[in-house]
């Protein structure tokens, strides 16, 4: 690059006369001179090195004249074109992220590589100027070693994100107000660079490794997978997991709480639709395993810093029925090292003001009416002897005033009770209930088994019931006594549906709905983070979508795409991708913890976990 037109004195001319004195002629020529060398050296110094060292040097910036056969849409009038060298020409992709650096500025410009084609002002790179070299066929150039025409590479586009300037010792990000000089350096930017651009954190829980285009991105020094990391912070601001089946939902919830775990050293809590959560007790790898991690998973594991580990304290629950008490015939199978205890609802247990959570299709009189009834039943009885079934039998046999309760309310309350009582979920004789104490214990993870119940109903209950107990005491935590918590929902569509056909059950669905709402917005400053999954956004209830700040979008369908796109905003070159998007690979929305979305790969389970198939 010349520096002479930036000079501040003139560069001596050989042809310079000068009258008079011929040795003062050459002091003249001489003090130019030296002026003009310290101008030169002062602004080299200006102009010097990039500073950011732990990045690559992969080509320059050119002006083409025309393009064609462009690779990628968007308006090729915003892009900066970039010649890469021949020998980076087919490691970078569209969708990578490029900087440029300005001398001039002394700033970089940062992007990612929208567009490619060739620039047809250079014939070369069309053909050559012989017609004999036109006929020869090109596998015979290339057992020739006749290979000249393969470093004639296309230019890349670049759309501009931002600026990176340095100030104090820090790069700080800037919008775009310049342009570059011709011939700026473009570099392949690293993992720190990377996170600045995006604003990703370097530290926190790794989710999985970026991925540009279809490749998974590497440090281009160190060669390192590049992690998407989520602040630890914006844990308690929930999430939302979505997918078709196969995906990968279920490996990314298993390491959501080997991270959570790792992380805060927190008690999670699962709700287990399909009994694939107990076998985390086991070790994660065995030797008889038909399918294993590949090399490539053990080096994104080992560049991630992560590391395989089983949960040693898992407890499963599961509600004991009638047909599982001692004599019965059902049996449960657990995974090695999975504690087990059953557990009941005690109706005595449950607050007045919570029964209508527990309690579907009652007419709006029959809330109104219930807690009252429940309350008058307790003060007649002993704690031992409340009972759901006794309250029946009470509410049945008694007289109230019709001003007080109607005989259609008495009776629509009695319907829904024997409906409940079916279920045998209430008050089974000796078994307790459960200890929330026990549920929040550090580093302990429980399964809430709901798949031994085969009414969706009593599912709901007991979904209801556990989120009511660990609302009652971490809602009220102000002295942080109890652990970080972590209550993973899985198929959250069956417990907070988007379509419900029965009236009154409908009532009940948007009262649970809202409750949930209330114990997410609140529970963030105590520590709570629930995470819902689920494999049919479509039937999930529009609501749930408002209480969480993170989405994780596995593969969907077109039809699921389209009903997202109702509430939420989705970027319009992201609606294929998700409809194609491969098992174990997904967009993360997450505006507090990077500028845009971010597509991800998703590293083997860290916990136990049955892969039907390598990926």
């Amino acid at each position: 690059m010349s520096l002479d037109k930036y000079l501040i004195a003139d560069k001596p001319s050989e042809k310079e006369t000068y009258e008079g004195d011929e040795k003062e002629a050459l002091e003249i020529v001489f003090i130019k001179h030296e002026l003009y060398q310290r101008s030169k050296q002062k602004l080299s110094e200006k102009l010097k090195e990039p500073w950011l060292d732990d990045c690559v040097e992969i080509g320059y910036l050119v002006v083409p004249k025309k393009l064609s056969v462009k690779v990628g849409v968007g308006d090729s009038a915003r892009l900066l074109w970039v010649r890469p060298f021949s020998e980076w020409s087919t490691r970078v992709r569209r969708g990578f992220p490029l900087l440029i650096y300005d001398y001039l500025h002394d700033e970089y410009i940062a992007g990612i590589i929208t567009m490619m084609g060739y620039d047809v002002a250079w014939h070369e790179l069309i053909d050559r100027d012989s017609p004999e070299t036109r006929d020869i066929l090109t596998s015979r150039m290339i057992i020739e070693g006749d290979t000249e025409f393969l470093d004639l590479v296309p230019l890349i586009g670049m759309e501009p994100i931002c600026s990176l300037k340095k100030l104090g010792g820090s790069i700080v990000k800037g919008d775009v107000n310049f342009a570059p000089h011709i011939r700026a350096p473009a570099y392949l930017p690293s993992q720190r660079i990377v996170n600045t651009i995006y604003g990703i954190p370097n530290e926190g829980p790794a989710y999985g490794a970026i991925m540009f285009g279809d490749d998974i991105i590497q440090d281009p020094k160190t060669g390192e997978t590049i992690a998407y990391r989520m602040r630890p912070e914006l844990l308690f601001e929930h999430e939302l997991i979505i997918g078709t089946t196969g995906k990968g939902k279920t490996a990314k919830c298993k390491n959501d709480i080997y991270n959570f775990i790792n992380t805060f050293g927190g008690s999670v809590v699962v709700i287990d639709t399909h009994n694939e959560y107990s076998m985390i007790a086991e070790d994660p790898i065995k030797d008889d395993d038909p399918i294993k991690p590949s090399q490539s998973d053990i080096k994104i594991w080992k560049d991630l810093k992560l590391s395989p580990q089983k949960i040693d304290d898992v407890l499963v629950w599961i509600p004991k029925q009638e047909s599982s008490s001692e004599g019965g015939a059902k049996e449960y199978t657990l995974a090695e090292n999975a504690n087990l205890k059953f557990f009941t609802i005690r109706f005595a247990g449950i607050p007045e003001s919570m029964l209508q959570y527990y309690l579907p299709a009652l007419s709006p009189q029959g809330y109104y009416v219930l807690p009252k009834l429940a309350k008058r039943f307790r003060l007649m009885y002993p704690s031992e002897k409340q009972t759901l079934e006794r309250f029946y039998r009470w509410l049945e046999n008694s007289a109230f005033p019709k001003e007080e309760v109607s005989d259609a309310t008495r009776e629509a309350i009695l319907r829904r009770l024997a409906a409940i009582l079916g279920e045998e979920i209430f008050d089974l004789e000796g078994t307790p209930d459960i200890n929330v104490r026990e549920l929040l214990k550090p580093e302990r993870v429980n399964i809430v088994r709901v798949d031994t119940l085969k009414s969706i109903v009593a599912r709901r209950i007991i979904t209801m019931h556990i989120i009511s107990k660990i609302a009652q005491v971490k809602l009220s935590d102000y002295d942080n006594e109890t652990p970080p918590t972590m209550l993973l929902i899985d198929e959250a569509h069956n417990y907070f549906p988007r379509f419900v056909y029965d009236y009154n059950e409908r009532e009940w669905v948007l009262r649970t709905v809202s409750w949930v709402e209330r114990i997410a917005r609140e529970g963030r400053k105590f520590r709570l983070r629930i995470e819902f999954s689920t494999q049919s956004p479509e039937d999930l209830c529009p609501s749930i979508l408002k209480t969480v700040n993170t989405y994780t979008i596995f593969g969907l369908t077109p039809l699921q795409v389209k009903t997202l796109k109702k509430f939420m905003e989705l970027p319009t070159d992201l609606t294929t991708l998700l409809v194609n998007l491969p098992a174990r690979q997904a967009v993360v929305f997450a505006r507090s913890n990077a500028s845009i979305p971010i597509r991800i790969f998703v590293p083997w389970a860290l916990l136990r976990h049955k892969m039907t198939k390598k990926e």
